[in-house]
């Protein structure tokens, strides 16, 4: 059995081998599938499968965040003048990123070693136009500060889904609980980090910077950080391509999770006063992003105070 003997001792601490594929790694309200009719419909091992199959794909997710976003955006800060107190928080960020980043590239590599030997990602698929796009902006936050709202966003979010895996830990592969409890730890210092980045950077944007990026946001959530698409679409891939009996549903079961950027409680599952309090409370400070509430349903500024 593969065991974890190279991955962090917080991990170890929690476990005597390997993992254990007979639990959930995730906790089931924090999977797309979970919010379709479909779901009710698989067995109780195909439900576990996708279970742990898009598990693997949150894990892809931090270390696409954190290796593609945050660093970058850290380098452009420290490469600039700090208060000393404020660069040595700032370089801690960036060496806990890149911690997080080993930590979730080996956690997958030792559960699917088939799919991540030799790469970090799977499911996510960005083309190279795209990777170079995207790694141009995130070298200018000063220009593009609406990646600072981003790292925010998801990193509040983090902290809320660490605490639901802290909740179920008792149900689920205690690796990736082990895992969680490790991101957790560090998370609430980074989004104090962001917190600070944001006040130094956004007041003093030209207001129609500050609209244009509050555009580019709200395009970019709607685009890649909402409904399943892309990369939803491949877990649903992989799980048929294991249990190929699923085959004749695929097309219908992708559609739902397609659909569910018309389902309130799912919308709210990734984006609510509940999971992300800090970033809506300054989003309504700033009138630009009363629109936002179209791709964050969970987003009522006339509600936030």
């Amino acid at each position: 059995m593969t065991t974890l003997s190279s991955i962090e001792p917080a991990m170890n601490a929690e476990s005597d081998g390997g993992i254990d594929f007979s639990r959930r790694f995730m906790p089931e309200s924090l999977t797309p599938l979970f919010y379709t009719a479909a779901y009710a419909t698989l067995t109780a091992g195909q439900q576990r499968r996708y279970n742990q199959l898009n598990a693997l794909y949150f894990n892809e997710q931090t270390v696409f965040f954190e290796t593609a976003l945050a660093q970058n955006v850290l380098s452009f800060f420290l490469a600039g003048h700090l208060p000393a107190k404020v660069r040595q928080q700032l370089e801690q960020f960036a060496r806990e990123e890149r911690e997080h980043t080993e930590m979730f590239r080996r956690l997958n590599l030792l559960c699917a070693p088939e799919l991540y030997a030799g790469r970090d990602f799977h499911f996510i698929q960005v083309p190279g136009t795209a990777r170079r796009l995207l790694a141009g902006i995130t070298y200018r936050p000063d220009w593009f500060p609406l990646l600072l709202w981003l790292m925010h966003l998801q990193e509040e979010r983090a902290l809320f889904f660490g605490r639901t895996f802290l909740q179920h830990g008792p149900e689920l592969e205690s690796h990736f609980v082990a895992a969680q409890r490790k991101h957790l730890a560090d998370e609430a210092g980074h989004v104090r980090c962001d917190e600070w980045l944001l006040d130094q950077v956004w007041p003093r944007t030209n207001f129609l910077v500050r609209w244009v990026n509050a555009r580019l946001l709200a395009w970019m959530m709607a685009e890649y950080f909402t409904a399943p698409k892309r990369a939803g679409f491949r877990v649903v891939a992989q799980l048929v391509a294991e249990f190929p009996e699923l085959r004749p549903r695929q097309a219908e079961i992708s559609r739902q999770l397609l659909g569910l950027k018309d389902d309130r409680t799912f919308c709210q599952s990734l984006y609510s006063p509940e999971n992300v309090p800090g970033t809506f409370q300054r989003f309504a400070a700033w009138p630009e992003f009363r629109f936002i509430s179209r791709v964050l349903p969970g987003y009522q500024p006339e509600a936030t105070v």
